[in-house]
């Protein structure tokens, strides 16, 4: 906080037994965007998208406007680079931004083929794809919060293996049955 933090700390909890001072209904959504921001920049960073998690950082806390304008073009610019991937025989989800996580970490310099993939599934690395929808990134970008509620809320068909984490996430065990494709 000393070095470069903001000048006042702030901690926000809910207590259940001592009610606090009420959010004032206007700072819900943007607190709402910037912790669903830092929410993605965190998953995707160790996923190989470090520059477009940074820009999200960046637009999360810059306070001048003229900047968060270049910034917020900047990630819709880097999430529009950012390789699309999607898995094989899926109706749930589709067009994922992320990458391979193994035992031995995150697969970040190379893009795995198919075969690549059932081979790291038969040396039990136990690989699995974890990525966000691309259009839950480019709502939280564009700062629309009814659109990202509305997206969250949506009651998903079960996938006997991929698995939702309720945030827009997905975490896609790899193998014989599921394999990532596509770099669009």
């Amino acid at each position: 906080m000393a070095a470069a933090g903001p000048a006042e700390a702030h901690l926000s909890v809910r207590d259940p037994i001592d009610e606090g001072e009420p959010i004032d209904p206007q700072e819900k959504d943007p607190l709402f965007i910037g912790l669903l921001r830092l929410h993605i920049a965190n998953l995707i960073k160790p996923l190989g998208h470090a520059e477009l998690a940074g820009a999200l950082y960046r637009i999360t806390h810059q306070p001048f406007a003229r900047r968060l304008q270049d910034d917020l073009g900047r990630a819709r610019t880097l999430l529009d680079a950012a390789p699309v991937r999607e898995v094989e025989k899926a109706t749930a989800m589709d067009r994922l931004i992320g990458g391979i996580v193994t035992r031995a970490g995150p697969i970040t310099d190379v893009d795995a083929a198919p075969a690549d993939q059932e081979v790291l599934a038969c040396l039990n690395l136990r690989p699995v794809f974890v990525g966000i929808e691309r259009d839950l990134i480019r709502a939280a970008i564009d700062a629309e919060p009814q659109t990202v509620r509305t997206r969250l809320t949506q009651i998903v068909s079960p996938d006997e293996f991929a698995r939702p984490d309720r945030a827009g996430g997905w975490i896609v065990p790899l193998g014989q049955e599921r394999r990532i494709i596509g770099s669009t």
